[in-house]
């Protein structure tokens, strides 16, 4: 087992994670068990190894894309189960100075599929039986097709892994279960800048290594060759890793000289029969497209792949296909194992649609007698109960035929109104004294009465201020002699109450 290289174990990381064990290394970082002192609950805290040839400004330009790779690996996470979850990015300096990007990501109980590799050939097993591993990493694989559709604030996004490997796929025991969980998403476009900053700053290049050399696939070895990563990068990744877990043992092996070797020797196919293991002759047809040499004559997409596979072996997925249609052609629709499309087919947008504004039906009126036909008949000619010699009054205007309108209410005869007198604009409610006479009750009349109570209030809350910073400045309450200034706040408090309920009482009464 590899050492401590950090020296961080039993010390506190970041004034937050206490670091209880060294875990494992690999060849980009060191992975330690932690406790949270905030959440009370155990993180895995993962260091990683930059070159010790960055200066200052390569510090600064590594970190930013450091936490800029974080981010999506969070938003990715949030979205897609499958993805182990990131809670916290940042960096410390060791006792020498030495800066060290750390990453805390859910704690989770299992193995890497390389650990549970190690352990079957210490048992003289071999590997995986393939029907079992595809359904294993079946979330895996649905787990990179959305990343590679993934949609972020700008429209559909493209995010790939590019360090596929045993060592990056995480069994866990959930729920009673081994659940697959893809790790370092992201990790290696830092691990691509942190070589590129460490060679610009030597100027006579870096050993640091920016992908891991077994399992890299031909343009990433020979970009100038075969062209930039891409979605089939992770395709070639996956279908490599999951030869050499159905094998039990590495794939790929030798120097780097050698590896390159390998991978970019078009008769040296790492398919399975090359491998020795006994598949049918469509299913080595799979994995001999799934790992061309050359990308253009590679398959595609990962959903592509997996749902080859998975017919072939006769595999039912319960819970759909993988595969994702090309956005550019079809509707954006995700059909993956296990997680939510990234929009709803065109038949079912309907569903989403708000509905349409219709006239609601009129209403129905109510059973009446039809008036008499004629000449329109003013509603006060109707509410009148007989005729009589009652003041002349306007006229209301006609209804059309067949309406009927309530009756309006009538006045007594001969009795005239007067109209009420209009509130001033800016002044209180219009309210009757007992005796009818109306008047027009103003804004600084309800302040009048309701100042006492607020004066009182406001005595109340200064004098409480005044005894909360006596305290934070002296360490004791401040007091009159045997009375604390917080009594005779809360006794004021309790006057300006009773004084503002009596004045709205008084109001009330009026």
């Amino acid at each position: 087992m590899s050492r401590d290289r950090f020296g961080i174990v039993g010390k506190v990381v970041a004034r937050t994670y206490h670091v209880e064990e060294f875990v494992a290394e690999g060849g980009f970082g060191v992975v330690y068990k932690a406790h949270h002192k905030g959440f009370r609950a155990t993180v895995a805290l993962k260091c990683l190894k930059i070159p010790d040839a960055l200066g200052p400004a390569e510090h600064a330009t590594f970190l930013e894309q450091f936490r800029a790779e974080a981010e999506v690996m969070f938003r990715l996470s949030a979205q897609i189960p499958a993805i182990v979850r990131p809670l916290h990015v940042d960096a410390f300096h060791l006792p020498d100075k030495r800066l060290v990007p750390f990453m805390a990501l859910e704690w989770l109980e299992g193995r890497t599929l390389d650990a549970i590799i190690a352990r079957r050939q210490e048992k003289g097993r071999g590997g995986l039986e393939l029907g079992k591993l595809v359904t294993l990493l079946t979330p895996v694989a649905a787990a990179l097709e959305q990343a590679h559709h993934f949609p972020g604030p700008k429209g559909l996004m493209t995010v790939v892994h590019r360090d596929m490997k045993p060592e990056n796929l995480f069994v866990a025991h959930l729920g009673g279960q081994d659940t697959a969980k893809v790790l370092d998403f992201g990790i290696s476009k830092v691990k691509s800048a942190a070589g590129q900053l460490a060679g610009r700053h030597s100027q006579t290049g870096t050993d640091f290594v920016a992908f891991s050399p077994a399992y890299a696939a031909p343009e990433q070895w020979a970009p100038r060759t075969f062209g930039q990563t891409g979605k089939w990068t992770d395709v070639w990744g996956l279908a490599l890793t999951v030869v050499e877990v159905a094998k039990g043992s590495e794939v790929v092996l030798g120097e780097m000289a050698a590896m390159m070797g390998i991978i970019l020797d078009p008769k040296q196919r790492p398919t399975p029969r090359s491998q020795g293991l006994q598949v049918s002759d469509e299913v080595e047809a799979i994995f001999t497209r799934a790992l061309a040499l050359d990308p253009r004559d590679r398959t595609q997409t990962v959903g592509e792949f997996w749902d080859a596979l998975t017919a072939a072996l006769g595999i039912q997925q319960s819970t759909g296909r993988v595969g994702i249609k090309d956005p550019a052609n079809q509707p954006k629709r995700a059909v993956t194992a296990g997680f939510e499309s990234i929009a709803p087919p065109a038949r079912e947008m309907a569903a989403h649609e708000p509905a349409k504004l219709e006239s609601p039906p009129p209403a129905r009126q109510p059973d009446r007698a039809p008036p008499p036909r004629g000449p329109p008949v003013a509603a006060t000619q109707l509410a009148a109960p007989a005729p009589s010699p009652a003041p002349a009054r306007a006229p209301m205007p006609s209804a059309p035929l067949g309406a009927v309108r309530p009756p309006m209410p009538s006045a007594p005869l001969g009795a005239v109104r007067p109209p009420l007198p209009s509130a001033p604009l800016g002044v209180g409610p219009l309210v009757r004294t007992p005796a009818g006479r109306p008047y027009v009750r103003t804004r600084v009349s309800m302040w009048k009465q309701l100042s006492p109570g607020l004066s009182l209030a406001v005595l109340s809350l200064a004098l409480t201020a005044l005894d909360r910073a006596y305290i934070a400045t002296q360490g004791t309450a401040l007091s009159l002699g045997p009375i604390r200034a917080s009594w005779i706040a809360a006794g004021i408090m309790v006057l300006a109450i009773v004084s503002a309920g009596g004045a709205l009482f008084r109001m009330s009464a009026d």
